[in-house]
């Protein structure tokens, strides 16, 4: 007794961090008959082939910067949900192919217990309580929130699983005038932006900043002091996290995030959902619901005279306008300011804030609670029990399903017949592969359809303003794979397969070939609207540019060849013999970060029909590189490097100092 004593707080972190394991028994339990899975939708669509290509590309010794499979090629380390450099996220690249479905899974699973540990952490040194500490760890960790979709979202989860560390070590640093915590703080938040969901991490970011001001609010002195932490948590966050974000804002400034319209980004939650606050949602998911106890003690939380309560409250009330969207006046109002920064959608993920200010009024409210002479001693594990039964029944199984049979990523006849046919093309799948747009990342299927939050903008004007023959020529698209009933020549219905429809394109379609005709035009648009017009541009015979090649092409005299000699996912290499000076394009999306070379010395990349890569040669015979080498990475990595070497000095310094003041 007297040992338990000593450790409650490990004892309390067990149970904390189990908790959610006996909330998801079914999808780690060993018997199949009990075995659940995460329901089919957006983990199974997109966040588990985001991560399983980029596990399959470290473990291949790549970094995952270029993804061929998707949207006809694009680069998939500006798409931060594919959250290639989050920590705890790497070991999928050990993980067998047969059981990184379950391992992305109890990865989700394992951050709600990280959620509950460090929410522990967060109220037992903001309450002196270790009571009120277990119980908002509870509350949090099983919270209606964190149990839904972000579980399957896992970006979302896994980047708000560090605000009550990043908010713990910030109040420590406050506390003790300690920039050494303000660092360790700025490092959960740089993890936070790694783990690939930049709207979740602006929230943590947003309530940190906001909570040490408040804290040092007392004299000019310490929000001095206030503004030196904040700045130290987010000059080491952003430097950490570089080789992320980087990329991310130069793939974000090429992608139609920029052009979303006021409908498309002010959804949220409507004022129905509102009663989520008060009861779960039968047999669905509760975002808004921490409990009926909890929020009992929330309320006794928020009574108390205290300016730290008060924030929370304003935190509560605020985020839950936010989250409402269009239907309450914060979010219009915002957008009106800065319609430009409007880049998120779903401000119901704002819900996330609501049930954190929530818990943290309830820890609060929970201590003010045990002060009563008359709470008895079981009134703790009571409370647990109370809140954990709660919570169970409100959100045990709503985002889970039984396994279909074939499983999510079956090989249907479509696929074996696809994968069965060799050559370097693309397919268009338009979404009706087993998981949808991102299949081509779990079948290794080149595809020109892909799902996610971030892709080029101009690759959907290409797709949108050429006619679809032409992009199939210029693609090199050998396969569609259509519910419609398609009748034009060069497409062959194969009949062996039906639903949906196998169109095998003779179209002449190349992967790579050669020009001795150009039409130069201004820009990207024209260029596009040149490419569109099909009664005299044959493709194969002229290219069109958007600035004058050098040396400029002559008609050939002799014959010519251009082979696909080598490639991979970031290298293409072509063998080139030209009788006379001409235009080489290759069938793969241009994007900044490709490099391109011939016999070993650098030349010039042209872009060809608004969107493909090009190159202008005299003649001769040529062995023509393509690279991707995105600077960005390079500047990213360089930065985190700097950073852990500052922390690094930062540290040795302090262990320094306080070695001389202990002599």
């Amino acid at each position: 007794m007297r040992y338990f004593e000593s450790n409650k707080s490990v004892f309390a972190g067990i149970i904390l961090f189990t908790l959610p394991f006996l909330l998801f028994w079914q999808i780690w339990w060993p018997n199949s008959d009990h075995r659940l899975v995460f329901t089919q939708g957006d983990f199974t669509e997109q966040h588990y082939p985001f991560r399983s290509f980029a596990a399959e590309e470290i473990r291949s010794g790549r970094l995952p910067v270029w993804d061929p499979y998707t949207f006809g090629g694009y680069p998939s380390i500006g798409e931060s949900q594919h959250a290639t450099f989050y920590p705890l996220g790497l070991w999928l690249a050990l993980v067998p192919d047969t059981l990184r479905f379950l391992a992305l899974e109890i990865e989700a699973v394992f951050h709600l217990g990280l959620s509950a540990l460090f929410t522990f952490l967060l109220v037992k040194h903001l309450t002196n309580s270790i009571s009120a500490a277990m119980l908002s760890g509870t509350a949090y960790g099983l919270s209606g929130f964190l149990t839904s979709y972000p579980m399957l979202q896992t970006p979302i989860l896994e980047a708000a699983t560090w605000l009550p560390a990043g908010l713990w070590l910030a109040e420590i640093s406050v506390t003790n005038r300690s920039l050494k915590f303000a660092a360790i703080s700025g490092v959960t938040m740089g993890i936070s932006i790694l783990a690939g969901h930049p709207q979740t991490t602006l929230y943590c970011i947003f309530v940190i900043i906001t909570y040490v001001l408040m804290r040092s609010s007392a004299s000019w002195k310490e929000i001095w002091f206030a503004c030196t932490v904040i700045s130290v948590i987010i000059i080491v966050s952003l430097g950490l996290s570089a080789p992320q974000w980087l990329p991310s804002a130069q793939l974000a400034l090429e992608s139609n995030r920029m052009e979303l319209s006021y409908h498309e980004v002010s959804g949220g939650f409507s004022t129905n959902a509102l009663v989520g606050l008060v009861r779960p949602n039968t047999e669905e998911w509760s975002p808004l619901y921490i409990g009926i106890f909890p929020l009992l003690l929330a309320l006794i939380g928020l009574c108390q005279r205290r300016m730290v309560t008060w924030y929370w409250g304003i935190i509560f009330i605020f985020s839950l306008l936010w989250a409402l969207g269009r239907h309450s006046f914060i979010y219009p109002f915002i957008y009106y300011l800065a319609p430009s920064a409007a880049l998120f959608r779903g401000q119901e993920r704002a819900a996330f804030l609501v049930c954190f200010a929530l818990i943290i009024l309830a820890g609060y409210g929970y201590k003010q609670l045990i002060r009563k002479t008359w709470i008895p001693k079981w009134f703790l594990p009571i409370s647990i029990i109370i809140v954990t039964t709660d919570l169970f029944n409100a959100n045990y199984g709503v985002i889970l399903q039984k396994p279909p049979t074939e499983g999510f990523y079956n090989m249907t006849p479509v696929v074996q017949y696809v994968k069965s046919q060799s050559g370097y093309w693309r397919i268009s799948s338009e979404a009706l592969l087993p998981s949808g747009g991102n299949a081509g990342k779990i079948f290794h299927i080149r595809d020109v359809t892909g799902s996610g939050p971030l892709s080029l903008a101009h690759y959907h004007q290409f797709l949108s303003k050429v006619p679809e023959v032409r992009w199939w020529q210029l693609l090199n698209v050998r396969y569609v794979i259509t519910q419609r009933n398609i009748d034009y020549p060069g497409l062959n219905l194969v009949g062996s397969i039906t639903q949906p429809n196998i169109y095998q394109l003779n179209l002449s379609g190349k992967p790579v070939w050669i020009l001795h005709d150009i039409k130069i035009v201004a820009n990207q648009d024209e260029a596009f609207h040149v490419t569109s017009s099909m009664e005299w541009l044959d493709p194969y015979q002229t290219a069109v540019l958007e600035k004058s090649p050098y040396p400029k092409p002559e008609f050939a005299t002799d014959n010519e060849s251009a082979v696909l000699v080598k490639y991979n996912n970031h290298y293409t290499e072509v063998e080139v013999n030209l009788s006379a000076p001409g235009i080489i394009v290759l069938s793969e999306i241009d994007y900044p970060g490709w490099t391109v070379s011939a016999n070993g010395n650098a030349i010039e990349n042209l872009r060809a029909f608004g969107l493909l890569r090009a190159v202008s040669l005299p003649k001769g015979t040529w062995t023509i590189v393509w690279e991707y080498n995105p600077l960005s990475v390079h500047i990213g990595l360089i930065v985190a490097g700097l950073t852990i070497v500052g922390l690094a000095l930062l540290f040795r310094n302090t262990i320094y100092a306080n070695q001389q003041n202990s002599l």
